[in-house]
């Protein structure tokens, strides 16, 4: 028994030293884990630097015009995250066909290429972008996009863009023109006087349903004007018309000049034309013949007055 006493005491003291070694080692581990964890976060109180970058914005991107009309974007620009204040080249990317501009909102609204931006400014730089068909150009109606960007002027890198995007809507229009290029016509009074003029689809949309009209300006009542066709019911883009107009003034409108105003206009009323004549108004023959025969009778009834009273 006494033999075995060491024994027992050497497992014993084995056995304390296991139990107290893995209760005093995990909490050693857990409080260097810890250590390392709350050394790697930032100190309480500081931000990490913001990136650098250019916000731009605009609060109507998208706009309708009718063709041959210009487009306005407003655009807003603002520089966060650096320090100092930096320039940056403003370019548009625009579909073939259209003139741009980019120009400052106040003052001369003169063109500008490039702007410095401030990052401490609180609020925000704005321009303004011009965007319009050329004349020649011939732009058809649809949806076209323009593109703005800023670019880092020194480093030539881009920060942003933003997309403008313009529709262009079908624009009805018409021309009206006499068929001699003359804007004077005789007429005689109480007959059918025909001339013609010419209706041409000028506009970028189909006309439908066009009316003629006319009114006579400082004429007496009961003139009539009429038109043949009455109404055209479509004419398509870039095509003409021939229509017959016929001028009758009154039996007894007085010798002289007229004006007649002739006008059409499609159904939509969004298109309309007017050509003033000018109507020289003429006297039929047998009236003036009757007129001449009237003078006759006159001078010889005053011959035959005189001869009698100089008898007496």
């Amino acid at each position: 028994m006494n033999r075995l006493k060491p024994t027992c005491y050497l497992a014993c003291a084995i056995l304390l030293l296991m139990i107290f070694g893995g209760l005093i080692t995990q909490p050693i581990a857990l409080a260097v884990s810890e250590g390392i964890t709350e050394s790697s976060s930032p100190p309480p109180g500081q931000e990490s630097t913001p990136a650098e970058e250019v916000e731009i914005s605009c609060k109507y991107p998208v706009l309708r015009n009718p063709s041959g009309t210009y487009f306005v974007w407003d655009v807003e620009l603002r520089y966060k995250g650096g320090e100092q204040p930096h320039y940056f080249d403003l370019r548009l990317n625009a579909p073939a066909g259209f003139d741009t501009a980019i120009r400052q909102v106040t003052g001369e609204e003169r063109e500008i290429a490039r702007i410095a931006l401030d990052p401490k400014r609180e609020y925000t730089e704005m321009v303004r972008v011009f965007a319009s068909p050329f004349v020649w150009s011939a732009v058809e109606p649809g949806e076209y996009v323009i593109t703005m960007e800023a670019v880092e002027s020194s480093l030539g890198e881009l920060k942003n863009s933003i997309e403008l995007t313009a529709i262009i809507t079908p624009k009805p229009d018409l021309a009206l023109e006499t068929t001699s290029g003359r804007l004077n016509v005789e007429a005689i009074a109480g007959k059918d006087n025909f001339s013609s003029i010419i209706i041409t689809n000028i506009g970028s949309a189909e006309l439908e349903k066009i009316t003629f009209f006319s009114e006579t300006k400082d004429r007496p009542p009961g003139w009539i004007v009429t038109f043949s066709p009455e109404k055209i019911d479509s004419l398509p883009l870039g095509s003409k018309r021939e229509v017959e107009v016929n001028i009758k003034p009154p039996q007894k409108t007085i010798s002289g000049d007229y004006m007649v105003t002739i006008e059409a206009e499609p159904e939509s009323k969004l298109a309309w034309d007017m050509l003033e004549i000018r109507v020289t108004v003429l006297t039929p023959t047998i009236w003036g013949w009757v007129g001449v025969g009237i003078v006759i009778v006159v001078i010889v009834g005053l011959v035959v007055m005189f001869m009698r009273l100089g008898r007496r």
